[in-house]
């Protein structure tokens, strides 16, 4: 077992674990879009460690949290890039609406059309993932049993 296939197999875990929880409260809860957030971002860590790409010196270079600026890391080949871009728009979810607004009022939740979107894309490629790398997300410790890259 490598240390790609520990790495991968534990991001789709936390991926699913949120999504699990967003499942719970309903994508419309106004703590779902940060989960949403969280879900996408281990996804794409999982696709950032199968194709070599480190996923710390891109945070460096780029920023905690900007998916859509590293999302430009990942190679077009990939043919969950254009699902990935469906869902940037929860980058302000794990930022912006974390805090209070500026007057002091709680930031408003996304539309319904847009957090059952958001939620149906991320299940969506949680499943691509899941299949692809042959990881069983309801094991506590899942490893990956390919860590090759999507195309």
């Amino acid at each position: 077992m490598t240390r790609e296939a520990r790495v991968i197999g534990t991001h789709l875990k936390l991926a699913c674990d949120n999504l699990l929880s967003v499942g719970k409260l309903t994508p419309l809860d106004r703590v779902s879009p940060t989960l949403m957030f969280y879900a996408a971002e281990n996804l794409l860590m999982a696709v950032f460690t199968a194709e070599g790409i480190d996923a710390a010196s891109l945070r460096r270079r780029v920023g905690n949290h900007q998916l859509d600026r590293m999302l430009d890391e990942l190679p077009d080949e990939c043919p969950l890039k254009e699902r990935f871009e469906g869902v940037i728009d929860l980058v302000a979810y794990a930022t912006t609406y974390r805090y209070p607004t500026p007057a002091g009022n709680a930031p408003k939740a996304p539309t319904r059309e847009d957090a059952d979107g958001y939620f149906a894309a991320l299940l969506g490629i949680l499943q691509a993932c899941t299949r692809h790398f042959e990881v069983d997300v309801k094991l506590d410790e899942p490893v990956a049993g390919s860590v090759t890259p999507l195309r």
